[in-house]
């Protein structure tokens, strides 16, 4: 994963003030998300994992919405 990845997948969960929001989600200080993507500090391993579980959250809580508009 790139950090403009990390960028991309962080706006799409949590909108444009995104980096304390998942911060917060992953249980860390939310400087470490801003080390990430000012190249501070590498990505680390686990994080595309955590990525995933986060997004399918989401999905899930999107296609139960969906389904209140049918």
């Amino acid at each position: 994963m790139t950090k403009e990845q990390l960028t991309e997948i962080g706006q799409t969960l949590y909108g444009t003030q995104w980096q304390s929001d998942l911060a917060r989600a992953l249980n860390i200080d939310s400087r470490r998300v801003r080390q990430w993507i000012n190249d501070e500090r590498p990505l680390p391993d686990w994080l595309g994992g955590e990525l995933k579980v986060l997004l399918t959250d989401n999905i899930s809580q999107c296609q139960k919405c969906l389904l209140w508009l049918k």
